[in-house]
């Protein structure tokens, strides 16, 4: 439902034809007007919107921000990407972080209590409905859309600062083990060197129909479509370098 000018409700999740709109008008925009393409490039994105800040946050400041339906919307526009607006803030912590104390703000003990608080109110309260939604429309089973989730959910901890998090490819395994049962499965943990030295890189094991928009033209070096030599190629071509990692998991 859409309740101002480009700010909708996360309940539209449960509104197929407002969410069938965004998503034709979303494909539209960026070159595809097919719809299943058009609805896993939307979901990636729409998913993106809550990953970015939720395991963002996670990463670098070791809070979790709630983004259960309930507690956000989203600003949705076919010609840009989607922005989460919060109705009301609510995070959670451990007892050493400043935070602890205020308003609005839960305490957990433990490193692990903070990650299953993670898991709850971003996979549990949003993901999971995210993807069933997107699923009904577009048909088929959910396996390509949490593989999506499983790349994009490790993508802050792959691209930290490593004086910040030395060990990324623990920190990516942390994320991939808060999915349901068999997604982090989805995704291979590779390396990456784009000049800086290895990072840990997510390599698909779905395909996300990125590489047929004309923005793309080819699949992109973590796509399942490549075998080693093609994505041997494509890293050649944007001049970074590719290996993959025994000892990432």
């Amino acid at each position: 439902m859409t309740t101002s000018r480009g700010c909708v409700d996360v309940g539209v999740l449960s509104d197929p034809r407002a969410l069938r709109n965004w998503i034709t008008r979303y494909g539209e925009y960026h070159g595809s007007a097919r719809f299943p393409v058009a609805s896993a490039l939307a979901f990636k994105a729409y998913t993106w919107a809550l990953i970015e800040v939720a395991v963002g946050r996670w990463v670098t400041e070791r809070r979790v921000v709630d983004v259960s339906p309930s507690r956000v919307r989203m600003h949705i526009e076919a010609a840009d990407e989607p922005r989460l607006e919060f109705v009301s803030l609510h995070y959670t912590v451990l007892p050493d972080d400043p935070m602890a104390g205020q308003d609005g703000v839960a305490v957990v003990a433990t490193e692990d209590e903070l990650l299953a608080v993670l898991r709850r109110t971003l996979v549990d309260n949003h993901l999971e409905p995210a993807v069933e939604a997107f699923r009904a429309l577009r048909g088929g089973g959910p396996r390509p859309l949490w593989g999506t989730v499983a790349q994009s959910i490790g993508y802050p901890a792959a691209t930290a600062d490593p004086t910040f998090l030395p060990d990324r490819a623990a920190t990516v395994q942390r994320l991939l083990s808060i999915l349901p049962d068999g997604v982090s499965q989805l995704v291979e943990i590779a390396e990456l060197d784009e000049g800086q030295g290895w990072r840990p890189l997510l390599l698909r094991r779905t395909c996300c129909y990125a590489y047929t928009l004309p923005a793309y033209g080819q699949p992109c070096l973590t796509c399942c479509l490549l075998d080693d030599a093609g994505r041997d190629a494509v890293a050649a071509e944007d001049q970074v370098s590719w290996r993959r990692c025994g000892s990432c998991g």
